[in-house]
């Protein structure tokens, strides 16, 4: 019986994570999200796709670097959302040049554990900047410190190095690219709601954080 109550236990964790993570991510922003085209870097199978064709969007392009998670693109169903979905196998920094070079435009741009996979941050946020998007959603680990630094560091479910930033290292990219930098704040969840979300809320070394990008011409 214990086996099961485990079992139970991990899928209460995982439901309540999946729950209030689209809440934070998504839903919170629906109103811009709606009748948009979404650019969606580190979209891994393309499940947060569908969350944002779900949320309302016309035009969903997810980028993914792994060959193995794109793949798993053709397992699910359609519910009446892919005709919206396209999923792309290549590289973040490598895709969003190409498509600032192309004069392609996206309303809103997600970035999902991508900025620590990237050898040149900066550089990333920078041409997301240039594709004029009027939000961007960023959630994804962030080492603990005051300084405007970028780490490098190892994790034993990650293979190879990660470069992990700051929160005033982002927002000193965001200020380069003359975005305003806003944090999510992860603490108005109640304490009893947040079973699976404790690396929002660690203290020392890294942990995982949220924010959102806006152009300064729009904030002025």
């Amino acid at each position: 019986m214990s086996g099961f109550g485990d079992f139970e236990s991990q899928r209460t964790m995982m439901v309540n994570r999946i729950h209030a993570r689209h809440a934070m991510l998504v839903d919170e922003y629906r109103h811009v999200v709606a009748d948009s085209s979404v650019l969606h870097l580190g979209a891994e199978d393309g499940r947060w796709c569908y969350t944002f064709a779900s949320a309302g969007a016309l035009q969903v392009v997810g980028v993914e670097a792994s060959a193995e998670l794109v793949r798993r693109f053709e397992r699910y169903p359609d519910v009446g959302l892919r005709e919206r979905i396209e999923l792309r196998c290549a590289g973040y920094l490598e895709e969003v040049e190409a498509e600032v070079a192309a004069n392609r435009r996206y309303d809103v741009v997600a970035l999902f554990d991508v900025l620590e996979e990237v050898a040149d941050p900066a550089r990333l946020i920078a041409a997301v900047a240039r594709l004029k998007p009027r939000l961007v959603i960023i959630d994804g680990e962030f080492v603990i410190t005051e300084e405007p630094v970028i780490r490098r560091v190892s994790t034993a479910n990650y293979s190879g190095l990660r470069n992990l930033p700051s929160p005033s290292a982002l927002e000193a990219m965001g200020d380069a690219a003359r975005m305003e930098v806003d944090w999510l704040d992860w603490t108005r969840i109640p304490e009893d709601g947040r079973i699976g979300l404790s690396d929002y809320y660690r203290t020392e070394g890294r942990k995982r954080a949220s924010a959102i990008m806006m152009p300064l011409a729009l904030n002025s």
